[in-house]
């Protein structure tokens, strides 16, 4: 099956789960430029994402969102989904497509930093006036590179453990030196979390190698973020570091024995984005699926299948769990886009503390 009529099939599965259905009941609430956004994404009439079906609930998650953002908006606009690969390969291929005077495959980039880096250097990714449509919503911090992409949630890195069977409860990343941790752990291919903690104004190149090299003679076993799964089973007992939160929160939902730890040495409070492509297909359509993102059913949503939201709403369940974790003493470097801008280092390094770790070296 190629992937066009791939497409199809998902589209008619969306559509048969979540039916179109206008129902402008919040008309009276639009300001005028989201009221012509509406309308140029109901002329354009359809939508195209594409991310892993862990974020955001994929096929599912889409249908969803389809139904609301419709309601919401008195929109008739058909979501097509293609699950994909990881946001990295999404980037490439998104990049490669621009360089290429090709349209987009699909028309938002979910990503966080370290995939939209690249795209931002290249200049792939359009500027959007996002404050313009809900002033009342997105605040000039939820906007970043001149508009060019837009938080949509929150996301806490550190490290995901079997409370059940951990040998101890951690709170720092030396912990998992210790003697009873060695070869019962994880770590990721992808060196999730340590590339951070590279940057000058953090731990910086000489102890974060060190501590990784150390660390990799603990380590029995590489697994991505998503697969916690096998932390929750007890095959390994953590996985050192992983890629934000949820993972934990979706697994303790199932009654796992799992917790995160937020290293009081290396908390990180990272987001995720929302970005059109500059070649996208239907770019008001994706303008007005990542405004609905931002609307209190949107972060919903994005909590409901996620387990995260953006921590900058007051009423969102980020708020709470970061200041839970804020009361225990973590305190959060906040890596934006332009802060990940301003540490070339960060990427020049990434590909050494890969090799370092897939590697033992």
């Amino acid at each position: 099956m190629n992937a066009m009529s791939f497409a199809r099939r998902v589209s008619a599965c969306l559509v048969a789960l979540a039916p179109l259905c206008p129902a402008p009941a919040l008309a009276q609430t639009f300001n005028e430029p989201l009221k012509k956004l509406i309308a140029d994404a109901n002329k354009e009439g359809r939508l195209t994402l594409g991310w892993s079906n862990n974020s955001l609930a994929g096929v599912a998650g889409a249908a969803r969102a389809q139904a609301e953002m419709n309601k919401m908006f008195g929109a008739n606009i058909r979501v097509d989904f293609l699950p994909g690969p990881d946001m990295a390969r999404v980037a490439n291929q998104l990049t490669t497509e621009y360089t290429a005077g090709q349209k987009a495959h699909v028309d938002i980039m979910l990503g966080a930093a370290t995939q939209l880096a690249p795209m931002v250097r290249l200049d792939v990714l359009a500027p959007v006036d996002w404050r313009s449509y809900m002033p009342e919503r997105v605040t000039p911090e939820m906007v970043e590179m001149d508009g060019r992409m837009m938080r949509i949630v929150t996301g806490l890195s550190g490290a995901t453990y079997n409370s059940a069977l951990a040998p101890m409860k951690p709170e720092r990343l030396d912990d998992f030196l210790r003697p009873e941790w060695k070869g019962r752990i994880a770590s990721t291919p992808y060196a999730a979390g340590f590339d951070v903690l590279v940057a000058s104004d953090i731990w910086g190149e000489a102890r974060t190698f060190e501590f990784v090299r150390k660390l990799t003679k603990q380590v029995a076993g590489l697994i991505r973020c998503g697969d916690a799964e096998r932390v929750a089973t007890g095959e390994y007992l953590a996985i050192v570091m992983d890629c934000t939160g949820q993972d934990a929160l979706l697994w303790q939902e199932k009654g796992a024995p799992i917790d995160q730890m937020l290293p009081l040495d290396a908390a990180q409070k990272r987001y995720y984005y929302f970005a059109i492509p500059k070649n996208a297909q239907n770019p008001a359509a994706a303008a007005l699926y990542s405004l609905f993102l931002m609307t209190p059913s949107g972060q919903k949503l994005a909590f409901d299948t996620w387990k995260t939201d953006l921590h900058l709403f007051p009423d969102s369940k980020m708020a709470k769990i970061t200041a839970d974790f804020e009361k225990k003493g973590v305190q959060y470097r906040e890596i934006t886009m332009n802060w990940w801008m301003r540490h070339p280092e960060i990427d020049q390094k990434r590909a050494e503390l890969i090799k370092i770790i897939t590697t033992k070296e």
